[in-house]
């Protein structure tokens, strides 16, 4: 399975971040009631030093998925993670087998405490799948029939890599698993390509490579997932030390470089030292009190305009990839009519070739019938002409006239007695062989007709 992370970090919102204690203490009324707080905290024996720094971490894991096959990483896996996070003081936001609906539920859960920690931590188990340059995480009943289904129906990585930035330091770790779908889905990438901008402290990891092959996703990141929960479970850890754990051997795809921070919490800042007790009036407390409930305010208001603008981009991302696709099906169809008609005008010429061929073939065969039958009219002709007539035919005074003529052309000097015998037949030999005809003895019709007309 493919997975492709499109960094979005030109449009990444500027980070929230809380009001600075210096701009709050540049308030007088602010500094008397900070003041004043001490005073009540010392009073009645409560520490009062500075928060510690915050760490925030997002798990969602999921193994059983109803159109699709099992994630072989599993819920175990995710339970582990939680535990060594929170080992390590993190406020952890779980989801486990999240649907959609509860997925983004928990994601804006996770976005308030990611605003303006130390260290955002973002862990996800399960299948994925990218399209139009986008990595994704599959809910357990996502179902998709397109690729662009993709934007409304799963949780973009990189929506989810923007709401980490938020912190200071920030990782996204991705352990995928191959839904291995039923049925193709077009535009769906079978290959994870990572395109994208490096942003200092901020990093997202895919736990596979274009080296891995597809039938060894799932190995590859179950190796990593152990050995991402090893390393996070040391006291010692950090972001660092639990990203080169999980991306050991190029078997992961990463973008962006962490900061060396360490995952445990650091203990409380030192208590500020003790103001001596004095008489403070109180009256600016309400006033800061509605200064930080306006501050709450516009960030919440900050956040929601955010996530609208998130999911507007979402949908002029899907308008825009089904545009695409219109064109695509329009300028395939064009494609496809344009080489049917070509197919159509080849088709047609060739008809018409074969119908002239036809016709030549057709007059060839007339004209060789017409010379056949010349042929044979000749053949007829000559062999008509070679047929003697009957002489018993012959009266006595054609007889006569027979020897007449060939005595007279010189070929006879027998008696004229209308008997044709050896003489005469010598006669016909001779006017034959004068001829050039066959010497036969024997008049042919020709013969016997040029005979008479001789000497007329």
């Amino acid at each position: 399975m493919s997975f492709e992370f499109q960094a979005a970090v030109k449009a990444n919102p500027t980070p929230l971040r809380s009001v600075p204690p210096a701009s709050l203490l540049r308030n007088w009324s602010s500094r008397i009631s900070w003041m004043v707080a001490a005073l009540a905290a010392l009073a009645i024996g409560l520490p009062t030093g500075v928060l510690a720094a915050e760490r925030a971490a997002f798990v969602v894991a999921a193994e059983d998925y109803t159109p699709l096959s099992p994630s072989r990483i599993g819920l175990k896996k995710g339970e582990a993670v939680v535990a060594a996070l929170r080992q390590q003081g993190f406020d952890v936001v779980v989801s486990t087998s999240p649907t959609n609906a509860t997925s983004r539920a928990k994601l804006r859960e996770f976005a308030d405490l990611a605003n303006g920690a130390d260290l955002a931590i973002a862990v996800l188990i399960g299948h994925g799948a990218s399209t139009g340059g986008q990595t994704f995480f599959l809910p357990v009943n996502t179902s998709i029939s397109r690729s662009t289904d993709l934007l409304s129906r799963a949780l973009s990585i990189a929506s989810i890599a923007q709401i980490t930035e938020r912190a200071k330091a920030s990782g996204v770790f991705f352990f995928v698993t191959n839904p291995a779908w039923p049925d193709l889905v077009p535009g769906l990438d079978n290959r994870p390509t990572v395109r994208g901008e490096e942003r200092p402290g901020h990093f997202v990891m895919l736990s596979t490579s274009p080296s891995i092959p597809v039938s060894q996703i799932d190995n590859a990141s179950l190796q990593a997932t152990d050995d991402f929960i090893a390393a996070i479970s040391k006291a010692d850890a950090t972001l660092a030390s639990a990203l080169s754990a999980a991306e050991e051997g190029g078997r992961a795809v990463v973008i962006g470089k962490p900061v060396d921070i360490a995952l445990v919490k650091p203990p409380p800042a030192p208590e500020p030292p003790p103001v001596a007790a004095a008489p403070a009036p109180v009256v600016a407390a309400p006033g800061a009190a509605a200064g930080e409930k306006k501050l709450e305010a516009e960030r919440e208001a900050r956040e929601k305009a955010e996530t609208e603008a998130a999911a507007e981009r979402d949908r002029a991302e899907e308008a825009r990839l089904s545009a695409q696709k219109a064109q695509a099906d329009v300028a395939r169809a064009q494609a496809e009519a344009a080489k049917a008609q070509a197919e159509a005008e080849r088709a047609q010429a060739e008809a018409a070739k074969a119908q002239a061929q036809a016709e030549a073939a057709k007059a060839e065969a007339a004209k060789s019938a017409a010379e056949a039958e010349a042929v044979a009219a000749r053949e007829r002709a000559r062999a008509s002409a070679l047929i003697p007539i009957n002489e018993a035919d012959l009266g006595w005074s054609q007889k006569r006239l027979v020897q007449e003529k060939l005595r007279d052309l010189g070929h006879y000097r027998g008696p004229i007695d209308a008997i044709i015998g050896p003489l005469t037949r010598q006669g016909i030999m001779a006017m034959q062989r004068d001829r050039g005809d066959p010497v036969t003895g024997y008049l042919t019709a020709e013969q016997y007709n040029i005979l008479l007309t001789s000497g007329q």
